[in-house]
């Protein structure tokens, strides 16, 4: 089935936690962009042969293939230009490795096309499954129906494809991230204004993602319920440090009462920071006229700038055990257990507050785990 981002209520969620208590249920990513750190450069594997498959143990998975046995898992990321996107390469890796696969990986490098290309390349390779991280959910739908007419199973990760049948879909409730953004900056300006008011700038994500799609969805529509509250820009940031910083250049210029800033993911808050630092307006938490900042993903950048007080929060998400989630359900399938179409990763705010508590600790910082 196709992922539709109207289905909220036929998520299956990640069951009860501390973490989850927050947000979740639906949608698709995060998240996410250019990132200025080396990692996802230095972590690339752009292999469309079995480069990945020495990572596999030497125990069958259920479903069987080739190779002793192993079922042959073929994956394609969007890129690896990003801390996120690295996160749920490994994330792949480890899941492969725990259910016994063979992977064999691809790196599309930013390009709808090629990963279209890649996606076919890795099914004449004799795949048992086929695992998107999509760029664009609309460019990928030639390579989803390839796979349908196989036979062979999709397994989408972060991001959904708009058409051919999808077996399951993993990814945070990009819509319930939104409005729990726009949520989250109503109280802030109710506690310094006395009532939730004032100027609000909306970066938007990379425009063609359902993940930036679903975001910009739950933001607006939460947002529209302070009447007080004034978005007087939204532009799109791009999922991309350098498109955001001339972005919130421009906006502060045109400006001069900014309140606070949604960024769709943390590359867009960041580069937002950058341009509030260059326009000599930052102020820190507490000033009251501090430009608050929230964004989403919970990168090692983020994490850094809410410790020094240039951001004040963060929505987590975990790409690590997200991506580990769909190769396990992989392997459900192939033992003909049923699987859930759309499966929503918690999400968890983090700030200042709680950055170093146990239940951040508990839900993982995974891009310290990228970083290492």
């Amino acid at each position: 089935m196709a992922w539709n981002a109207g289905r909220f209520d036929r998520w299956t969620s990640f069951g009860p936690s501390a973490a989850a208590v927050l947000l979740c249920t639906a949608a698709v990513l995060s998240g996410c962009s250019k990132n200025e750190s080396s990692s996802g450069s230095n972590a690339a594997s752009d292999t469309s042969a079995p480069a990945a498959a020495s990572a596999a143990p030497a125990t069958t998975a259920s479903g069987g293939g080739e190779n002793g046995g192993k079922a042959k898992i073929g994956f394609s990321v969007s890129t690896l230009n990003n801390a996120f996107f690295v996160g749920l390469k490994l994330g792949v890796e480890k899941g492969a490795k725990a259910e016994g696969f063979e992977l064999v990986q691809t790196n599309a490098n930013g390009d709808a096309q090629q990963q279209v290309n890649d996606a076919i390349n890795l099914l004449s390779q004799g795949v048992t499954a086929l695992v998107l991280n999509p760029i664009d959910s609309k460019a990928i739908i030639p390579a989803v129906q390839k796979a349908n007419q196989m036979g062979v199973p999709v397994f989408t990760l972060d991001r959904g494809s708009d058409g051919g049948k999808v077996t399951s879909f993993v990814a945070s409730d990009n819509v319930a991230l939104g409005q729990t953004g726009a949520k989250w900056i109503a109280d802030q300006l109710k506690a310094r204004y006395g009532s939730p008011k004032g100027n609000v700038v909306d970066l938007i994500g990379l425009v063609g993602t359902t993940a930036a799609t679903d975001r910009e969805k739950g933001f607006s529509e939460e947002i529209a319920k302070y009447p007080d509250i004034k978005v007087v820009a939204r532009q799109e940031g791009g999922f991309d440090q350098e498109k955001s910083l001339n972005a919130m250049t421009n906006i502060l210029q045109k400006f001069p009462q900014i309140d606070a800033v949604f960024g769709a993911n943390d590359d867009n808050t960041v580069g937002a920071e950058k341009a509030i630092d260059n326009a000599g307006r930052y102020k820190p938490l507490g000033d009251k006229e501090h430009i608050m900042v929230i964004g989403a993903d919970g990168t090692a950048q983020a994490l850094s700038a809410i410790r020094a007080g240039k951001q004040d929060a963060t929505i987590s998400q975990n790409p690590i055990q997200m991506a580990a989630k769909s190769l396990s359900f992989i392997s459900d399938y192939m033992a003909k257990k049923e699987v859930p179409a759309n499966y929503a990763w918690p999400t968890l705010l983090i700030d200042k507050a709680n950055i170093d508590s146990d239940e951040v600790k508990k839900y993982g910082l995974w891009s310290l785990e990228v970083s290492q």
